[in-house]
């Protein structure tokens, strides 16, 4: 009996157990269930409040690891799997944890000897976990690091290698480091390996040429190795499902022949930004299964063969960014399974088929930057799954067709740089999910329509460089999630008078070069947006408008019509930080406010204006561009100016400022612009106390001045600005987009934008004497120097031939002696050159730029010979110091001219283009020249014939 009712009970436990093992709820071992405890105190959990990490580490993601208990069954626990028969934990799972920092080497994870599957992926660790530890998990098949930290200079752990049950690995995203001889051992010890995803990690040496035959997805995306892919047997692995290469431009070759054991698994190739060249195959078409295929930003070249068209499921096909031609639409058309097609910045040309109705299921398609033409079928309507249509930068034609009224899923809309002509297509109102619409750049005609209805969650709005017409529409500033609206460059006329209030959170207006005329409306002052440009139109008004557009940070009003004082409102713009008036009518004072400390302006353009006064006080040390150039401004240079360490640009230019030199702008240590041409600034330089003055400077006018004396030594040292090391030196992008300054290139005055390239110094029309400093020789990069018009008296220093970028020089009129330096043939970019009215000597250098030049470059040296004059070089050709000291005089007296005006009538020394240039220059400036203006012509004529009494003189001793 005992034995039997022995034997029931054990039968009773063994169903108990029987079924607790079906249900898969056995208890887990108590060691194992206390190690998962302890490697919960380990962890490190990100601060969920942290404004960084709220919206990823929020209680659901880190609930894992909370239900992990004393009490409880760890094989219940998230993230916990355990073997259905022996309990033994053989599965952790606490991706997307949040956890943070480093698992160490000694961690209690290490002590989970049956774990076969470890998934770490998207957390916030710092090192690889455990180290080389990892190597004692040898029933590990499936480990997950993916986007685990960001391990960038940390190396995975050679041990890994070991791991020979290894089935998946992927450490993807995690920028850490392998090792030529680990990543060696893996692809050759871990026989039964499937899965290999190493996106992102650096492996930069040659692709290996042989891989585990049991691979079925392998990516080595962005890992920086080398080498020819055919010559890795990657195309020959009978499993293979999943390849992907991309970006790897080191990796070059041509794409292989598939053949058929590789074509008939092949579900994903990604080429992508690679260096394959040549052709594309007609074997491609022998990849029956193929769903996915990426050969963008390659250099393939030729036409797609039309066996692409037997890759029936294909759902993505990226071609972009190649040297594709021909007309291949018509082919991929047949693949009527395809979600996402790209073939833009192609050489694709020809019509776009009826057929094109066929992608039934395509959600993206984009066709830009190619040469397609002719008009776009309505067959395209039936597209009613797109999400993005782009068709921009192409030859299309005609209108746009009305096929919208299908695409109810429609996000993005490009149809820009295209020929599109007829009107504004009010179909699109129908995309009640449209989110961005870009028209610009087409001929599109006709007013706007006066209402639309629709488009409510439109967010950026383009219909710039069209022919539009009329009154801007009301409707344009009701969108309710419009952020960016631009319609400039149109040939829109007004503005709506009235304007309910709108809801739009506006980042952007731009409605610049327009014919808009009448003042700015009241509704537009107030309305809540960031960013306004109503440049280049016929806006008027401008004093009694009051500002209330408290979040405006650009105001661009640039060459209107606008006259008056600037209102005080404009003080009240507390974010305003970029305000350009310039080109416009305004007068008055400039208020103080816009320099005071508290002011956020770091761009001021109020250029070609009618400001007067004197140049308010600056404080704010973010200010980074002063443009003050041709107003009335008179008094000195603020001395405040020198706080505004963050200052680029100055241009104080034609003006009234009486000043002297303002020595202490050395000190701003960012400045790359400096003009102040054009005012009444006298007097010598001055020393400069800096060791290294003005280490920035790109762009140096002094030009039409009173300054007198000799240049500073070290004046020209510290330009590292226009060195060649400094070429590539950071400068704001916010510089190359918006200052302006005004720039006498190769004798013509442009009003231009500054870029990064642009070097020039300009100390023209002055009184500096004594030598050219050595030192400017050393600007290696300097494209302009006009010394002009001083009284130099030295020789051209041979070090100019240093300035190899140099393509305008004028040094006219001047007292430089000697001969013209042979080295300066070597300028192989100078375009301009002036040496006239000068006491140089000697044969003209010959060969390159200097066969180009006119004799009018070297006119008024009457001691030069050879071409182009035509003056032969002989042995009695010097005169005597006599005549010299008379020229000199001459000099001196013509110093007053500029090379522009005197090159407009003659040529070396016709008294008519003297006398124009003269005239000329009276109307400039006329403090220099007023007092002999009537009488000019005469002097003139009497100095000449005496020089030529004196050379007939000189021919009959010689003679004799």
């Amino acid at each position: 009996m005992e034995y039997q009712k022995l034997v029931m009970v054990l039968s009773i436990l063994f169903v108990q157990q029987s079924q607790l093992t079906y249900s898969g709820k056995h208890l887990c071992p108590r060691d194992e269930a206390f190690y998962l405890l302890q490697f919960k105190q380990e962890l490190t959990f990100l601060d969920t409040r942290s404004f960084y990490f709220h919206n990823v580490c929020d209680g659901e993601t880190q609930a894992k690891t909370f239900s992990w208990n004393v009490t409880g069954d760890c094989c219940e626990w998230d993230g916990v799997t355990c073997d259905g028969f022996t309990g033994h934990v053989i599965g952790l799972d606490v991706s997307s944890s949040c956890l943070m920092g480093t698992i160490n080497a000694n961690s209690s994870l290490t002590k989970l000897g049956h774990l076969q599957r470890l998934n770490l992926a998207f957390n916030y660790l710092d090192d690889f976990p455990l180290g080389n530890s990892i190597s004692e998990f040898t029933s590990l098949t499936h480990l997950n690091l993916s986007d685990s930290g960001y391990m960038k200079g940390k190396m995975i752990p050679q041990g890994l290698s070991n791991l020979s049950k290894l089935i998946s690995l992927d450490f993807s995203r995690n920028y850490i480091q392998v090792g030529r001889t680990t990543f060696t051992s893996l692809v050759h010890n871990l026989a039964n390996l499937e899965v290999l995803l190493f996106h992102k990690v650096d492996a930069p040496f040659e692709l290996p040429k042989s891989f585990p035959s049991s691979l079925r997805k392998l990516s080595l995306e962005g890992t920086n190795m080398f080498g020819k892919i055919t010559d890795s047997q990657l195309f020959h692995l009978p499993n293979l499902q999943v390849l992907r290469l991309g970006w790897n431009p080191s990796l070059t070759g041509t794409l292989p022949n598939f053949n058929w054991s590789f074509s008939k698994s092949i579900l994903e190739l990604d080429f992508s930004n690679t260096g394959i060249f040549g052709k594309v195959p007609d074997s491609i078409g022998n990849l029956h299964s193929l769903c996915y295929l990426d050969l963008s930003y390659n250099h393939l070249s030729g036409s797609i063969p039309e066996s692409i068209g037997n890759l029936t499921a294909i759902t993505e096909l990226t071609l972009s960014r190649n040297s594709f031609t021909g007309n291949v639409l018509s082919t991929i058309a047949k693949l009527n399974k395809l979600v996402y097609l790209e073939l833009y910045s192609n050489y694709f040309q020809g019509l776009i088929p009826e057929s094109i109705g066929n992608f039934t299921a395509i959600k993206e398609l984009s066709l830009s930057d190619n040469n397609f033409t002719g008009n776009v079928p309505s067959t395209i309507g039936k597209l009613n799954k797109l999400n993005y249509l782009y068709l921009n930068s192409n030859n299309f034609e005609g209108s746009i067709p009305d096929i919208f009224a299908n695409f109810s899923e429609l996000s993005f809309l490009d149809f820009h740089g295209n020929n599109f002509t007829g009107p504004f297509p009010c179909s699109i109102a129908t995309l009640t999910h449209l989110q961005r619409l870009e028209l610009q750049i087409n001929s599109l005609t006709g007013p706007l329509p006066s209402n639309i209805t629709g488009l409510q969650n439109l967010d950026i709005l383009d219909l710039s460089f069209n022919y539009f017409t009329g009154t801007t529409p009301s409707w344009l500033f009701h969108l309710p999630s419009l952020t960016s609206l631009s319609v400039q460059a149109n040939q829109l006329t007004g503005l709506p008078n009235e304007l309910k209030r709108t809801s739009s959170k506006y980042s952007r207006i731009d409605l610049s070069h327009n014919k808009l005329h009448g003042e700015i409306p009241d509704w537009m002052l107030s309305m809540s947006m960031r960013s306004l440009d109503l440049s280049h139109n016929f806006l008027t008004g401008f004093e009694k408008q009051v500002w209330r557009a408290e979040n405006l940070s650009y105001l661009n009003l640039e060459n209107n019509f606008l006259q008056g004082p600037l209102h005080q409102s404009i003080c009240d713009l507390i974010n305003l930080g970029i305000l350009i008036l310039a080109q416009n009518n305004l007068s008055g004072s400039i208020p103080g406010c816009l320099g005071n400390s508290s002011r956020f302006i770091f761009i001021l353009d109020l250029r070609m204006n009618n400001f007067h006064g004197e140049i308010p006080t600056f404080l704010h040390r973010g200010l980074e561009y002063l443009g003050l150039y041709s107003n009335q401004l008179r008094g000195q240079v603020p001395r405040s100016l020198v706080n505004c360490t963050r200052l680029e640009a100055l241009d104080l230019g034609n003006n009234m400022i009486n000043d002297t030199f303002p020595i202490y702008l050395q000190k701003l240590q960012n400045l790359q612009v400096l003009i102040l041409k054009s005012n009444l600034f006298h007097g010598p330089i001055g020393d400069l106390e800096s060791e290294f003055p003005f280490p920035k400077l790109r762009i140096f006018d002094l030009s039409f001045n009173g300054f007198t004396g000799t240049l500073p030594s070290n004046l020209f040292k510290s330009f590292k600005g226009m060195m060649d090391e400094e070429k590539t030196a950071s400068t704001s992008t916010r510089t190359d987009y918006l200052y302006n300054i005004s720039l006498v290139i190769k004798g013509n005055e442009y009003d231009m934008r500054i870029t990064s390239i642009m070097t020039s110094v300009d100390l023209s029309s002055n009184r500096f004497e004594g030598d050219i400093p050595n030192s400017i020789g050393n600007l290696s990069s300097l494209v302009l120097l006009n010394l002009s018009h001083n009284s130099f008296r030295c020789r051209i220093p041979a070090e100019f031939a240093k300035l190899q970028a140099l393509e305008a020089l004028d040094l006219s009129w001047n007292r430089l002696i000697g001969e013209i330096p042979g080295q300066l043939s070597s300028l192989t970019f100078l375009e301009v050159l002036n040496l006239s009215y000068n006491h140089l000597a000697g044969r003209i250098p010959i060969g390159k730029q200097f066969n180009t030049f006119p004799d009018d470059s070297y006119c008024g040296n009457l001691d030069l010979c050879g071409f182009p004059l035509s003056k032969k070089c002989g042995n009695n050709n010097m005169r005597d110091e006599s005549t010299l000291e008379q020229d000199d005089d001459d000099s001196f007296f013509m110093s007053g001219f500029t090379w522009e005006a005197v090159v407009i009538g003659y040529g070396c020394g016709m008294i008519f283009g003297l006398l124009m240039g003269g005239l000329m220059f009276l109307l400039e400036k006329p403090k220099w020249f007023s007092n002999f203006a009537e009488d000019i012509a005469q002097q003139i004529a009497a100095k000449k014939r005496t020089r030529q009494k004196k050379r007939r003189q000189r021919r009959g001793l010689r003679m004799n």
